[in-house]
């Protein structure tokens, strides 16, 4: 058995990302025999096994591995500036790539840099740090990531098509500029709908014939609402990864991104676009899925991109 130490700023049953995909983590490791804390800033206690804490001084405890979630927020930089006096051994995830003072100081401090988009093996790269670099895949479970029928017909979509994208009202998801060129496209048998779980930023698109934003916090309704889409749309300007295209691949649902982070990697599994012209061109000409593509895409996903893949990564360095 192992001591294994999570760190994120906020922790399930919270909703979002970070929240869900750590909680994943941790829970397979649980699942494995080892002994697992969370370390985090908002929590609801320790769940399915894993222990849970806003105490900083666990950090002093003796841990087998202490797995770092990104960086550039407040928690996590915490334990990234506060390396030299942590005495277990550290595995950053860079997430999402950055050269902000943080990150420098952690990619010279920590034993391991964990890398899993292209564009965080080019930082380390770019920085000389290629001998701290590990492979940790991002993944998903699939016991819980799958959709069930039912969205469409709650929240009364109507149209042939359905497009869709999720994640959150935050800047970066770019969900007003995505309306922007869906009205441009001037489709009338397409529904866009839009799923966040935070609006701080007052950034939520207004409702119109065609357009259908949600204040959506529940995982299972945007899972269902993934499984029954037409087309998910992940037009962010930056993420860490971009979970929503493993989910989706996983209900067999074609994807369109911008060309960031994961899609860069999956790209034959998908459509990825540079710009707002290519996505529009995409959706004008839009009329279904390549049953070919899809399927290629699900086997893709179930045989690399599983939880048990990331965790089987991180393991490797116990």
């Amino acid at each position: 058995m192992k001591r294994l130490l999570f760190v994120v700023h906020r922790y399930a049953p919270y909703p979002g990302g970070s929240e869900n995909y750590v909680r994943d983590m941790a829970e397979e490791c649980v699942s494995r025999g080892h002994e697992v804390w969370v370390f985090t800033g908002e929590h609801k206690g320790d769940l399915n096994g894993v222990r849970v804490t806003s105490d900083a001084n666990i950090l002093g405890q003796i841990f087998d591995l202490i797995i770092v979630h990104g960086g550039d927020v407040g928690l996590q930089d915490f334990v990234l500036v506060n390396t030299q006096r942590i005495p277990s051994p550290i595995l950053f995830m860079i997430i999402k790539p950055s050269e902000s003072p943080i990150y420098m100081h952690a990619m010279d401090q920590v034993k391991y840099l964990g890398c899993s988009a292209p564009e965080d093996y080019d930082l380390l790269k770019k920085h000389n740090k290629m001998n701290k670099c590990v492979r940790v895949i991002h993944g998903i479970d699939d016991k819980i990531s799958t959709g069930f029928p039912g969205f469409r017909e709650k929240y009364n979509i109507k149209t042939k098509y359905m497009f869709l994208s999720c994640g959150g009202f935050w800047p970066n998801k770019a969900m007003r500029e995505l309306v922007k060129v869906f009205d441009e496209v001037g489709r009338t048998d397409a529904t866009l709908v839009l799923t966040g779980y935070d609006n701080r930023h007052n950034i939520m698109p207004e409702e119109s014939e065609f357009v259908k934003p949600i204040m959506l916090d529940d995982r299972s309704e945007v899972l269902s609402a993934i499984k029954e889409a037409d087309l998910y749309i992940m037009h962010s300007f930056s993420e860490g990864f971009g979970l929503v295209l493993l989910e989706s691949m996983l209900n067999k649902t074609p994807w369109a991104s911008r060309r960031i982070a994961g899609a860069n990697l999956m790209k034959e599994f998908g459509f990825t676009y540079e710009n707002d012209n290519q996505l529009r061109e995409y959706l004008i000409d839009f009329d279904g899925v390549n049953q070919e593509k899809i399927e290629n895409a699900y086997e893709y996903v179930t045989m690399n991109h599983m939880i048990k893949n990331t965790v089987d990564d991180i393991m490797r360095l116990v």
